[in-house]
């Protein structure tokens, strides 16, 4: 058995030489490393694996934490970046659709999130190459920051139901978590 040291995304061979194992995965015809380790290539079984750390993976119904990249009319994309209750580094890239954002009508879900605003969502959907969250279900918003001067947003007290800028006193709508500004972030 062959041994090396490889880290995530390190090319390990084509699908034609060995069949993807334990730790591996395929694109194009080619086998990568899906996690940091040690690549051992059986010849005999031709089984190409890697042994060693596994970063923390998403599955359905997990509940999770991210950043929003980018509001777009009818999607909104949030880069995960931590599972609840898990600790570990994490960095996919999630789709919340019009339709998962709230039970109720939502015509405009770019007001209902900020670029940069922290996102606590349930992993609805996994596919390959596309992965949705919902924020249905009390879930959202965490910590929302101003668009005009970047300030957090706390939730006003004039203004039912929207967040208030302390610094610029800019009112703005958000989708917001049942447990906004109480949820500890690191």
């Amino acid at each position: 058995m062959d041994k090396d040291k490889v880290m995530i995304g390190d090319y390990i061979g084509t699908i034609e030489e060995f069949l993807p194992g334990d730790g591996t995965y395929s694109e194009d015809g080619k086998i990568f490393a899906a996690n940091i380790g040690t690549k051992v290539v059986d010849s005999q079984k031709h089984v190409a694996m890697v042994e060693g750390k596994t970063l923390p993976s998403l599955k359905v119904g997990q509940i999770v934490f991210g950043e929003v990249a980018t509001l777009k009319k009818n999607v909104i994309n949030v880069m995960v970046s931590k599972i609840q209750g898990q600790k570990g580094v994490l960095n996919e890239k999630t789709m919340i659709y019009v339709s998962n954002i709230s039970e109720n009508y939502v015509e405009r879900p770019e007001d209902m999130f900020g670029i940069g605003d922290v996102v606590k969502a349930k992993v609805i959907k996994i596919e390959p190459g596309m992965i949705d969250i919902s924020t249905k279900g009390g879930m959202g918003v965490v910590k929302a920051f101003c668009r005009r001067c970047r300030s957090e947003l706390l939730p006003s007290a004039k203004f039912n139901g929207k967040m208030e800028c302390p610094m610029c006193g800019q009112i703005e709508v958000r989708k917001v978590s049942d447990d906004y500004g109480n949820v500890k972030l690191q």
